[in-house]
């Protein structure tokens, strides 16, 4: 219930608070919990006995729920009470964790699994239990772009403002775009290599954070077709729409010339024929 709200709600409205609600005690150790802090025994009784209750009430005046729902437009209305179920059963194995359910689930009559994602300061592994899919997320990722796609269709225990503006390093989109290719070829599971592709691809060619149907769809596009080409052109559209031909030159052409090196090492490699054929044609169409 805490997740709701935050420390910078509180100071906002703080004389507000003071005069009307809380006492000046009770105020400073609602921010000494929103801050992590550990309450000492007094405190807690407090925050547990009189605080917690009052914002509980407030929360429900105001018909603010105990889960934060985005997106709600596109969820299927009879799988909030299931969401909502699940959440409140995870929470008593990970309590005081953020948690959010996004996914397929959410907006799709057929899905693999509900994916629950919980924010941890530390490492655990993830896990599957039933038809959930546990996936452990440092705090860190509250501020990447898969955050800001995965929230927009979304059931959580807490309040956020996820970012809209992000720099992607083209380099690192390079990679994934051959880690992709390579997987294509090798006919392993590119699920996860095409998610990042598409989410970064999107973002840097036209500024846009796909929410997760949009992704959903794009992704059985072309999951649908496998073929390594489409990528290469999709991919040869996003570099000559956002980069000019100078730069993408001295971008491109250490990478031209090793691969076509080591094209010569393995003659049979259909991967590295695609970079250097991808790469080729982005600096040729360029402006």
């Amino acid at each position: 219930m805490e997740n709701l709200i935050n420390l910078s709600m509180i100071e906002r409205n703080e004389s507000q608070l003071k005069r009307r609600i809380f006492t000046e005690l009770q105020i400073d150790i609602l921010k000494k919990k929103l801050k992590n802090k550990p309450l000492n025994s007094n405190e807690k009784t407090y925050y547990y006995k009189f605080i917690k209750p009052k914002v509980k009430a407030m929360l429900s005046f105001l018909n603010i729920d105990e889960f934060n729902i985005k997106g709600r437009e596109y969820i299927i209305e009879s799988r909030l009470d299931e969401i909502k179920s699940i959440l409140k059963k995870l929470s008593l194995k990970h309590k005081n964790q953020k948690m959010m359910v996004s996914g397929s689930f959410l907006f799709n009559e057929k899905y693999h699994d509900i994916d629950v994602f919980v924010f941890s300061k530390y490492k655990k592994e993830d896990y599957f239990k039933g038809k959930l899919h546990v996936s452990f997320l440092p705090e860190s990722a509250l501020d990447s772009l898969f955050f800001s796609s995965l929230s927009q269709i979304s059931i959580s225990n807490f309040v956020f403002e996820a970012k809209k503006e992000f720099v992607i390093d083209v380099k690192d989109l390079l990679q994934q775009f051959e880690i992709l290719i390579n997987q294509l070829f090798g006919k392993e599971d590119c699920k996860t290599a095409l998610r990042d592709f598409l989410l970064n691809a999107e973002f840097i060619a036209k500024g846009v954070v796909l929410n997760p149907k949009q992704l959903y769809d794009l992704q059985n596009f072309y999951l649908s077709r496998k073929n390594p080409e489409i990528f290469s052109i999709e991919f040869i559209n996003v570099l000559a729409l956002r980069y000019n031909k100078s730069f993408l030159s001295r971008l491109l052409k250490k990478r031209i010339d090793d691969y076509e090196n080591l094209s010569k090492q393995y003659k049979h490699s259909k991967s590295f024929e695609l970079y250097i054929n991808t790469y080729k044609q982005a600096i040729k169409v360029a402006s």
